[in-house]
């Protein structure tokens, strides 16, 4: 490969670097955040309940508040910021964050209130706004999985 060429390519490469940035967009920050409050959410959850083996009825409340609240939005923030850096292409930004976390947040709510409640239709309710918000995700990140065409 000749010498102007190997320097382009370090160039766009550096170029792709810099537009990415190596701080946490607000979005991305505003996932992290709420996985640390549901995972506090979580244990402080647990400890009330007993224990991780308890078998009561808000159990599987703060199961999800731990697997649905914390794990989800590490996956929304953490995959949404270090996802680009494998391709170089960016995240579609605007409102679409603010849609996904929004979703998110109601669907860990009413997911967790309709346990607590014994609301069942509170429960599916959440469910589905959870499933939307993973489907936001998939429209976001879904140009990233892609390389660029040369």
């Amino acid at each position: 490969m000749p010498e102007k060429n190997i320097a382009e390519v370090q160039r766009q490469a550096h170029s792709r670097m810099a537009q990415m940035g190596f701080t946490f967009s607000r979005d991305n920050r505003g996932f992290i955040i709420a996985a640390q409050g549901y995972l506090m959410l979580a244990g402080i959850g647990l400890l009330i309940n007993g224990s991780l083996l308890a078998d009561g009825a808000s159990r599987p409340a703060f199961l999800h508040l731990f697997t649905l609240g914390f794990m989800l939005f590490m996956i929304y923030g953490l995959g949404s910021h270090m996802l680009p850096r494998f391709t170089g292409n960016p995240v579609r930004e605007g409102v679409w964050p603010w849609w996904q976390m929004g979703l998110a947040h109601a669907g860990v709510a009413s997911y967790v209130a309709g346990y607590l409640l014994g609301w069942h239709g509170l429960v599916i309710v959440g469910a589905l706004l959870a499933w939307l918000s993973l489907a936001v995700f998939t429209f976001r990140v879904w140009p990233v999985l892609w390389p660029k065409k040369c």
